[in-house]
């Protein structure tokens, strides 16, 4: 069987584990800290960021040695955090924002995603990835 077809149920288990996740998370956020900002989706966008800086980081520090490695990759990678993690939420909410007169919070939403989801997954494939002293 084709190496893409296999691939593809772990795309799709871990895509639908990962909407989930997010839709809860989401919510749970936001029934916390209520308010007009989105900041439940900018925790997701941060959290699966940073998850996915950590993923790839210790992938590439398996090498291509691994044979869990595309497997993992297609569930947690693509699936899972793929489903998790959200850019149209993103700009949906920072759209509402503005359509609403919120002009201040949808700039602060496109900041705030922007600047910590990259530094994020910077830093989560700093602390993952090989170091020179692993060679």
């Amino acid at each position: 069987m084709n190496r893409n077809i296999l691939l593809s149920l772990p795309v799709l288990l871990g895509g639908a584990l990962g909407a989930l996740c997010r839709v809860h998370g989401n919510s749970a956020v936001m029934a916390a800290m209520g308010g007009h900002f989105p900041l439940g989706i900018l925790c997701v966008n941060m959290a699966g960021s940073f998850v996915m800086g950590l993923l790839m980081g210790l992938l590439s520090r398996m090498g291509q040695g691994c044979p869990a490695g595309p497997w993992l990759n297609a569930f947690l990678g693509t699936g899972f955090l793929g489903g998790f993690t959200t850019f149209s939420s993103f700009a949906l909410d920072t759209v509402r924002l503005w359509q609403g007169g919120h002009m201040n919070f949808a700039l602060l939403n496109i900041g705030l995603n922007a600047a910590l989801c990259v530094a994020l997954a910077g830093l989560g494939w700093l602390m993952a990835s090989p170091h020179e002293e692993d060679a």
